[in-house]
């Protein structure tokens, strides 16, 4: 829904873009065809477009000022391009290939990727966070070639944003003549300056993202909990469901939260099925199982239907205990009586051991649901059955506590998430821009290694171009319906 929602109102904005630029075409028409002209604006079907030349003498300036550090500085990541990230690119796609198409090949160091769509399988609310991080990087990406080429002597022709649905690309024009003429190294240190660019911020990125803990520990304390801050309207756990906002979780099912990290790693062990060890006396005094059990669904019932807080466990044998209780016994024990105090957990590893007189006590519960224990700071323990990743998606946490109040109105954590996309948008657009694609740096990289080989060979232009055009067809042929399946893939799976 939230989806729809977002691509309702980019919808809505381009309706009344184009319904303003119909209605001045038609009734200013010179004064507004000069004043496009003049801003540099252009309004297209689902897109529009800013580009200026005002921008071409300060960024000259810069690389001319610059000029021997900027040499250096290109020659690193022209070296670090070609060497480096373009055969991890190659593998990674050759990897992702065979993993999607070979099952049984087990690839597990292959690195995840996946698109990214807001509503799909990023919240909307990070919407703006999206938007000015895919913006930035692409701005970064662009003044690496506008600082190498003003490095070169080569003209700047325009800079501008093009803004395609809710996509913002940078670009940049240079002068063709100047750019071609150009030899074949420092055409490469141009069309490899933007993929270096995207590299360095990923890397600065990640290590703002690291370090953010240690440069704000003087505003906030961090390391003892994780604190509630909101819940989606679809949170099975809403305020009056179980969680507050404002409290602060300090473990699930034993396993302690100390930051954001130990949080989505608590969740993903919450799959674990486990029991609790209770005493034969609690048993005994706060068993209601019925006279007559049933199956439904797969799951054990022992329980009145009426009764709401009491869940059916089955007795689970102790491999290590000397008075064992035989499976397939049942009791029906209200779980938050049993977890007042601090519980014991008893799992298959373990042995499903418990302390003497004591008995491990497995929930009866089908595939899809898990039990979890949401022990609060100053709270009582909230129970949730349900899916882990229901409050992954749900919930809204952040790590940082304020040392005092003024420092509330600002988290960190809304600065992690800006380097969080940073980094994932700043290599995203270095892998798709370094791969030989028709229309990306890759195309030209490509096509100047290939003018290198040629040149070293003693070949003829014909050499160039057949090469060239195949290694196109190929990259473009793989990367193309790749993007697509992601896509694909990322709208299906959620």
């Amino acid at each position: 829904m939230s989806f729809m929602i977002l691509c309702s109102f980019a919808f809505a904005f381009y309706v009344m873009i184009w319904f303003f630029d119909s209605l001045f075409k038609s009734c200013m028409h010179y004064p507004y065809y000069a004043f496009m002209e003049g801003t540099g604006l252009k309004v297209g079907i689902l897109n529009f477009k800013w580009e200026t030349a005002a921008l071409n003498r300060p960024i000259y300036r810069w690389g001319k000022n610059l000029s021997r550090i900027l040499r250096k500085w290109f020659m690193c990541g022209y070296i670090f391009t070609i060497f480096i990230f373009l055969p991890f690119a190659l593998w990674t796609i050759l990897t992702i290939i065979f993993e999607h198409f070979y099952e049984t090949i087990n690839l597990s160091s292959v690195p995840e990727v996946k698109a990214m769509l807001p509503g799909i399988n990023i919240p909307l609310s990070d919407f703006w966070v999206y938007f000015l991080s895919i913006g930035f990087v692409t701005i970064i990406h662009e003044l690496g070639h506008a600082l190498a080429a003003a490095q070169e002597d080569v003209p700047l022709v325009s800079v501008g944003i093009y803004v395609f649905t809710i996509i913002p690309v940078a670009f940049v024009r240079f002068n063709p003549e100047h750019f071609n003429n150009l030899p074949i190294s420092k055409s490469l240190k141009i069309t490899c300056a933007g993929v270096w660019h995207n590299i360095v911020t990923a890397l600065v990125a990640l290590a703002l993202f690291f370090s953010a803990p240690i440069v704000f520990n003087i505003a906030y304390e961090t390391g003892i909990g994780i604190k509630i801050t909101g819940f989606t309207d679809d949170s099975p756990l809403k305020n009056g469901r179980g969680l507050e906002v404002d409290d602060t979780l300090i473990s699930i099912n034993g396993c302690q939260i100390k930051n954001s990290n130990d949080w989505s790693h608590c969740l993903h062990m919450a799959h674990e099925r486990f029991g609790l060890c209770t005493s034969a006396e609690f048993i005994a005094q706060h068993d209601e199982i019925m006279k007559e059990t049933f199956k439904e669904n797969d799951v054990v019932e022992c329980c009145h239907k009426d009764d709401l807080y009491s869940f059916c466990f089955e007795y689970i044998e102790p491999k290590s205990a000397a008075d064992t209780v035989l499976p397939g016994q049942y009791s029906c024990l209200k779980p938050r009586d049993m977890i007042n105090h601090k519980f014991i957990k008893c799992t298959e590893p373990g042995g499903y051991a418990c302390p003497r007189n004591n008995h491990c006590l497995k929930p009866s519960l089908n595939n899809h649901t898990y039990l979890l224990i949401i022990e609060r700071q100053h709270n009582n323990p909230v129970i949730y059955l349900g899916l882990p990743y229901d409050l992954h998606k749900t919930v809204l946490v952040d790590q940082y506590f304020p040392r005092i109040a003024i420092f509330s109105l600002f988290s960190p954590s809304r600065f992690e998430k800006f380097l969080r996309y940073l980094f994932i948008f700043s290599m995203g657009v270095a892998f798709l821009n370094v791969v030989p694609c028709y229309g990306t740096d890759g195309h030209y990289i490509a096509q100047n290694l290939i003018q290198l080989v040629a040149k070293y060979l003693n070949k003829n232009g014909d050499f160039v171009t057949f090469f060239t055009v195949f290694t196109l067809v190929v990259g473009t042929g793989i990367t193309g319906p790749m993007l697509v399946y992601l896509f694909y893939k990322a709208v299906i799976d959620n």
